[in-house]
């Protein structure tokens, strides 16, 4: 497990933060398109409703329609004079007084087969009007010998009730059509009463599905009520772990500057008894001393790496480029760590180009890498292994690797070793010390000069770390090189 900073914290409050603002706009977004679907929803039942109120009295109309013509049957002679043209008797008159009353019917017609005008109840004299010029949907009952119904408004016309039906009906004498009949009935009733049922009908319909809607809604809104208020918890949590950070960047700054000025005076005496000027010390006086310069050193090494740290945190980690060979930087980085010692008899051999490998870097940060890599590669190796360091050109890009025969890490492992406080053993009981904050600061360090740093490994057969860097002067490395040559 690998230690939590404040800063990850950070990071990770402000994620859910603003994944709660997504969650809540979604959540809205829901909610006013649940509303929208309900709304066209309730406009498209009323829609419906009114489309099968209208076909209901259209239905209503024919089958009553029928129903006056069954019992116009008994007078078909009499319709069959009358749609020949043949005045009717006086005798005969009371029975179509009889058809015009029936069934809610206040008007008819009487057209001749082919669709001429004989006979009309309220006015007997009217005839000679066409049946296509009528209606010239109406003649279709000419060709086809099948009732036509309409429903028309009549509100706006003479002697007519609000809404009413006109049927066209061929009438047949012994299979024979011999006339066209044209019934005018009241439907103003009939369509107040369909309404009323379709009505009840489509709002217990509209009801259940807004019920239905009704209760996921009033659930995204306790939802959103709830996300609302852990947003707020959250954004104070960020703001106290802001807070914290700061005060812990504050401290790890002031801490780190207090440890280097009694260090360096700790570490200067112990120099000067080394060198024998102050006074001659005795095989176990030199050997404490000698432990204490080289925990002072392991000391001297921790404040700097917090310092830098500290630096890299609030982003005021400078670089100074100037023009460095780096083959000749690496070969005396390496030099100076084999004169320190690691008390472990760890073999260093460098293989690298003999020509200058001239590139636009900051010396002492690029040395601070390299000493990062081989130290660690030092402190994972068993006693007597050997350390490999090569420097090789490539593609006007530099690789430098260091290659160990460690213990190897795992590949879930390799790219958070790169993470701050880090290291793949970080329980109480490791056997390394450090603070894991080496290879971040040389990942940054690298980030800084536009290269590539990482590293190949696997358990059991040790590690390859290596950082790529653009060679010449002001030269931005290539993505799709630096893969190439990693």
């Amino acid at each position: 497990m690998s230690e939590i900073t404040s800063g990850g914290a950070r990071k990770s409050i402000s994620a859910i933060t603003s994944t709660v603002r997504s969650v809540s706009a979604r959540s809205a977004f829901m909610t006013v398109g649940s509303l929208a679907f309900f709304a066209l929803l309730t406009f498209a039942t009323i829609r419906i409703a009114a489309a099968l109120v209208d076909q209901a009295v259209e239905r209503d109309a024919s089958r009553r329609s029928l129903e006056w013509a069954e019992f116009a049957i008994s007078q078909a002679p009499q319709i069959a004079n009358l749609a020949e043209g043949l005045p009717m008797e006086a005798e005969d008159w009371q029975a179509f007084e009889k058809l015009a009353n029936f069934s809610g019917v206040f008007r008819f017609k009487i057209f001749s087969p082919d669709g001429v005008l004989r006979f009309e109840s309220d006015d007997p004299k009217a005839a000679g009007e066409n049946l296509g010029k009528h209606n010239y949907l109406a003649s279709t009952v000419v060709r086809s010998g099948q009732p036509y119904t309409t429903v028309e408004d009549g509100r706006d016309k003479p002697n007519r009730p609000d809404l009413y039906s006109e049927t066209y009906l061929p009438v047949f004498d012994n299979g024979r059509m011999v006339a066209i009949a044209e019934t005018y009935m009241d439907q103003t009733n009939k369509t107040a009463a369909v309404s009323v049922e379709y009505a009840f009908v489509g709002a217990a319909m509209v009801g259940m599905i807004g019920l239905a809607l009704l209760l996921p809604s009033i659930g995204l809104w306790v939802m959103f009520r709830r996300l609302r208020s852990n947003n707020v918890e959250l954004k104070k949590s960020q703001t106290r772990a802001q807070a914290s950070d700061k005060a812990k960047s504050e401290f790890i700054s002031t801490v780190s500057h207090e440890l280097r000025t009694p260090l360096t005076s700790i570490k200067g005496s112990l120099d000067m008894l080394n060198s024998g000027k102050v006074t001659e010390l005795t095989g176990p006086a030199q050997r404490l001393v000698a432990m204490a310069t080289k925990n002072a050193s392991i000391l001297n090494l921790l404040v700097n790496d917090l310092l830098d740290f500290e630096k890299l945190d609030t982003g005021n980690l400078e670089m100074n480029k100037r023009p460095t060979d780096l083959a000749m930087l690496v070969r005396d980085e390496l030099e100076t760590i084999e004169s320190y010692g690691t008390g472990q008899d760890i073999k260093y051999h460098f293989n690298g180009d003999d020509s200058a490998l001239l590139a636009h870097v900051d010396p002492d940060r690029i040395a601070q890498v390299v000493r990062n890599l081989v130290s660690n590669a030092a402190k994972f190796s068993p006693e007597g292994a050997k350390v490999e360091v090569s420097v090789q050109e490539h593609n006007g890009l530099v690789r430098v690797e260091v290659k160990d025969a460690g213990c190897g890490i795992s590949e879930e492992d390799q790219d958070r070793i790169f993470e701050k406080f880090t290291q793949v053993d970080s329980s109480n009981t490791r056997k390394h010390n450090g603070t894991g904050l080496g290879l971040a600061i040389s990942k940054e360090i690298v980030n800084a000069h536009d290269g590539e740093i990482g590293v190949k490994s696997s358990i059991g057969k040790g590690s390859v770390f290596y950082f790529i860097l653009p060679i010449g002067l002001e030269i931005d490395a290539d993505p799709a090189v630096l893969q190439e040559v990693a």
